[in-house]
């Protein structure tokens, strides 16, 4: 039997898996902390407080910290060299498996959402067409701080998968036009895929809503692996057009009958054989649920049905 590492490998290069793989259970996953806020005052290092609610931890962007774009030059960009790197890297290899795959997130909100963050929706948004000189010199000192974190977590942490991620899109869509994205972002984000694959290694790109038009972006400036995009129509028909060239952790309709409280057993276990039928028959797909499934005992009985389903049709869809 393949090891998990190998097995998840097999996905990464286009080949049909031994059995489907899971994220993160089948990877050794590091974060770095300096995106963690403060224990006492919940505010990271940007100075945005984050409250913890139902669907995860949010940035609370009703209350921004800054009223104009250009207060970003009075922020303090970390200190790479100041991190303890070998403290980090202890931590890391604490639970370690040697023989599961090392992802590692540079981050999780990046040139689009960090800005938002900080200036609130109506703000960051209106900045594109308001201040955008502005707003693309923050955009472009976000950019140099993310690769050189990048290049930092390489040193030390020498993942496979390096996870970059940035909510672009909602359920409804992208939030910002292709003209938009073309003449304003594609050039940073090439810039992050470019130096992690000059790292050596593969890029993740987390994006958990309805991506329409940038799935094909995505693809276009070379990321490997497109985390969460939503299921539906456009996705499957991306999935026939592109075929492993897309790769996909997700899979799982996180907002479908199965995602409801009171889904059946029947219902929930459906879903994991949808998500593997839709897009990964073949190979070119890594389970994960997303992570939003929730911890009391109605959601720990649906993630028990749900992983059960995803392991016993996972191998028997592959033995086939």
């Amino acid at each position: 039997m393949l090891s998990p590492k190998e097995n998840y490998r097999k996905v990464l290069a286009g080949e049909k898996p031994e059995r489907l793989p899971v994220f993160p259970e089948d990877a050794n996953f590091f974060v770095p902390s300096l995106w963690d806020p403060d224990p006492e005052t919940h505010r990271d290092w940007m100075g945005v407080l984050w409250i913890d609610e139902k669907s995860g931890r949010m940035p609370d962007v009703v209350h921004p910290v800054m009223s104009s774009v250009a207060q970003w030059r009075e922020l303090q960009f970390p200190d790479l060299a100041r991190i303890d790197w070998e403290g980090e890297v202890a931590r890391f290899k604490e639970n370690y498996d040697p023989d599961k795959i090392d992802i590692a997130m540079i981050h999780s909100n990046g040139p689009f959402l960090l800005p938002i963050n900080v200036l609130g929706w109506e703000e960051g948004l209106a900045a594109i067409y308001e201040e955008p000189e502005e707003l693309e010199a923050f955009v472009t000192a976000i950019v140099d701080f993310l690769i050189e974190l990048a290049g930092y977590i390489h040193r030390y942490v020498k993942p496979e998968v390096m996870f970059s991620g940035d909510d672009l899109a909602s359920a409804n869509g992208p939030f910002v036009s292709k003209a938009v994205w073309e003449n304003f972002y594609k050039a940073q984000f090439q810039r992050i895929v470019n130096a992690v694959h000059e790292l050596g290694a593969r890029v993740e790109f987390h994006n958990c809503g309805n991506n329409g038009y940038l799935i094909e972006e995505f693809l276009n400036l070379g990321v490997d692996i497109c985390q969460l995009p939503m299921p539906n129509d456009q996705l499957l028909a991306d999935r026939q057009r592109f075929g492993k060239r897309l790769i996909i952790t997700g899979g799982w309709d996180r907002i479908g009958e199965a995602s409801k409280a009171d889904a059946s057993e029947a219902v929930v276990r459906k879903s994991a054989r949808t998500a593997i039928d839709d897009y990964g028959k073949d190979g070119g797909l890594i389970f994960w649920d997303g992570g939003i499934i929730g911890d009391d005992q109605a959601a720990t009985d649906k993630r028990t049905w749900l992983y059960d389903e995803v392991r016993r049709y996972g191998e028997e869809l592959y033995r086939t």
